[in-house]
């Protein structure tokens, strides 16, 4: 089986100059058997068939010469491969983790159609690799789309992932019987078995460079961006008893140079700090008004093929971080207390509203029953290596955030619950993650990977799309309960950001720093996370 992606990127096997195509488009799997099946990616413009669009995530079968079109351009059918002249062989099997595989394996570094096994009519067998994060035989990476013999005692590993070839479907041909010393075996066995646990053992695996996990996980880790604002309530104030402007903001007229001014929505300006109101926008208009872009952002990584992903909660929830709730809650209780003090000392007849109904004593009551809350009007994330742009923006939605600042973390899945491209790897948080206290030592090795400072290390108008930071460091301190410290430079942006050991664990997750020093910066321990997918909380 072959994989043939379709797009405006330029990683993709064949490239559409237009901007009406999408980054990623569509792809086209080349089957054993000859089929060819077409999948729209969930391009903004659609894929047709004889003029006829097509369902996105759907595929559908095609056959050589059909009219297909990507959004405006039409495929030229000399740039899919002819299929390939398998007559020499009598049987073939594939490998990778999508279920038309004859031989399924699953792990986020592994390709859906990641290799091929074929039996020769000599029976001879051999592998052919496809994918993008290689196949090994007995330790070594094979040359892709190259046939590579193998036996049944070959060790095979793809994408990271052995491949027990003795359960696997494939005829072998027969090896005969081998003379084995019995206490040789009894010693391999012996081996085998302490090799084995030793691997088993939490941390005691072999170490990994930080190239390593970068190939490993740099289409793990995605940027997110967002916005949110803040609802204003003041008890059960109505228009019928105070002058309300534009249907959404409370205001009653100056009086002596002096006004009092309750706005029911209002939105931070995340660069100064500055705050905005919001008359009567939408959340719609919003994220219209912001180009799908945001007004915040962070880093997030994928933790299941399902869309799944782990960040902070101070990045779905900002308004707990900087405490702008009580902060707002005090400037319109200051604004209130001034304008009663004015309006005692005013005859009310001169503001043109009836005295009975803004009687100074009645309005302190209120002061009490003002309320100032967060409201997360969008979260969305850009896969690493995608054009900073509206249409390559996946929109999420949160599953589990608490209110805890203490355990900084979150759940988060897209909303068409699917990973955003076929690149995209995952975090296995079921069996690389280690939450016991002995992974955080002071002067252990880490490395993380995110996007600080988010687009302004960017190059926005590369065709190689947004690109994260990666950095290593050690562990500088263990700061409480909660967090650790650790020296690898970052910035505003990364918090979300996967921390790992030099196993490859995953060890905790970025959440903060000294932002006028570098190298000094804080993660929340793994155990956390681990805490938060057992017990989610309720939304």
């Amino acid at each position: 089986m072959r994989l043939l992606k379709i797009g405006r990127d330029a990683t993709c096997d064949i490239v559409l100059h237009s901007e009406k195509v999408s980054s990623l488009h569509a792809e086209i799997t080349l089957m054993n058997s000859g089929d060819i099946l077409l999948e729209d990616k969930g391009s903004h413009n659609g894929t047709f068939i004889q003029n006829q669009a097509i369902k996105p995530g759907k595929p559908v079968n095609v056959r050589r010469g059909d009219a297909i079109r990507f959004a405006d351009v039409e495929l030229q059918w000399s740039q899919i491969p002819m299929p390939e002249d398998n007559s020499a062989y009598k049987a073939i099997y594939g490998i990778g983790s999508h279920f038309n595989n004859d031989i399924q394996i699953s792990g986020g570094t592994v390709s859906r159609y990641h290799a091929t096994i074929k039996v020769g009519k000599n029976n001879k067998v051999y592998i052919v690799d496809h994918s993008k994060n290689g196949t090994t035989v007995d330790g070594q990476r094979i040359t892709p789309n190259s046939p590579y013999r193998i036996k049944k005692s070959s060790a095979v590993v793809c994408g990271g992932v052995p491949v027990n070839l003795k359960a696997t479907p494939v005829q072998w041909p027969s090896e005969g019987w081998k003379t084995v010393l019995l206490a040789a075996a009894s010693v391999l066995v012996l081996v085998g078995i302490g090799f084995g646990i030793y691997k088993l053992l939490p941390g005691m695996g072999d170490k990994k460079s930080d190239s390593e996990l970068y190939s490993r996980y740099n289409h793990s880790v995605v940027m997110l961006v967002g916005i949110y604002h803040y609802e204003v309530q003041v008890g059960d104030w109505t228009p019928e008893k105070f002058v309300q402007y534009n249907n959404v903001c409370l205001q009653i007229e100056k009086i002596n140079g002096q006004e009092l001014y309750i706005p029911s929505q209002v939105i931070i300006d995340e660069k100064t700090g500055e705050l905005k109101l919001s008359i009567g926008t939408t959340s719609k208009e919003l994220i219209d008004k912001t180009d799908k872009t945001g007004i915040f952002g962070g880093t997030g990584f994928f933790i299941s093929e399902d869309g799944k992903l782990i960040t902070n909660l101070h990045i779905v929830k900002p308004w707990l971080e900087n405490k702008m709730t009580e902060r707002l809650q005090d400037i319109f209780s200051k604004n209130l207390a001034k304008y009663i003090e004015v309006m005692s000392s005013v005859k009310l007849s001169q503001s043109g509203v009836s005295a009975g109904l803004l009687n100074p004593s009645d309005l302190s009551a209120y002061i009490s029953k003002i309320s100032v809350k967060g409201v997360l009007d969008y979260v969305a994330l850009i896969p690493n290596g995608e054009v900073y742009d509206p249409d390559n923006i996946m929109k999420c939605r949160v599953l589990s955030a608490g209110e805890d600042l203490n355990k900084d973390v979150a759940l988060v899945q897209t909303i068409s619950k699917r990973l955003p491209t076929s690149d995209c790897t995952i975090v296995n948080v079921k069996d690389s993650i280690d939450v016991s206290d002995e992974a955080l030592k002071v002067g252990e090795h880490i490395y993380t990977l995110g996007f600080p400072l988010l687009t302004s290390l960017q190059d926005k108008q590369s065709e190689n799309g947004i690109q994260l930071l990666a950095r290593g460091g050690s562990i500088t301190q263990i700061l409480n309960e909660y967090r650790f410290g650790f020296d690898a430079a970052s910035f505003g942006g990364a918090s979300g950001s996967p921390i790992f050991n030099d196993k490859g664990m995953l060890i905790g997750i970025l959440n903060s720093g000294v932002s006028a020093t570098q190298g000094f910066n804080y993660g929340i321990k793994a155990k956390y996370i681990k805490e938060m997918l057992d017990s989610p909380h309720v939304k």
